[in-house]
This record gives C-alpha cells, structure tokens and sequence, in this order.
C-alpha cells in the first residue's frame, strides 16, 4: 500500500510532511488541544478542517472553519460537509496562503 501523507506547500510549517493512515483522520487548526496539525495563523480557525484518507485515491475533507477552504481550481469546500476529494488535490486554508497538499 502507498504511503500517504500530507505536504506543507506553502505557510508557516512549509516542507512539513504529515502520515496519514486509513480511517484515522487529521484535525488542522490553531487548538493543540483539537488539532493533530497545529498553526499560530490567526486566519486559520482553532478547529478547521478534518482530514481522512478513505482509500489509496480518495480523500474526505470536513470543512469546520469560519473562513473556508478552497481548492486550487477556486472550488469552495461546503461548510461541515464531508467532501470527496482525490489524492494530488491542493487546498488553502486561511486568508495568509498556507497550502497543504493530499498526497
């Protein structure tokens, strides 16, 4: 099975490299208490999106933000729905360009 992990493209924590495992998912936000994935960013919300690695091409996205996630088509994740996205899609979270890439 690959190994799928979670890149830092751009943003305070660039060229980090986060594991993800099946059905085990990633809390991203500014909460150490909540995220797995935590950022001083003011923009971005104490507890923004879940991530969760469905399969080897798939990925669920559950945006809990107040400021949205988009993808790098400009498509705007649906507020607390859990969106099917594939391996390779890049996301920005927070108004001050931090982007993180599903791989």
């Amino acid at each position: 099975m690959a190994q799928h992990k979670i890149l830092c493209l751009e943003g305070e924590l660039k060229g980090a490299v986060i594991p993800i495992q099946l059905n085990e998912p990633i809390i991203v936000g500014r909460d150490a208490g909540q995220a797995n994935i935590v950022f001083r960013d003011m923009t971005i919300s104490r507890k923004h999106c879940e991530i969760e690695l469905a399969d080897n091409d798939t990925y669920y996205v559950t945006d809990y933000s107040s400021g949205g996630i988009v993808t790098e088509e400009e498509t705007k994740l649906q507020e607390r729905i859990k969106e099917k996205l594939p391996v390779g899609t890049i996301l920005r979270i927070g108004k001050s360009g931090t982007k993180i890439k599903l791989e």
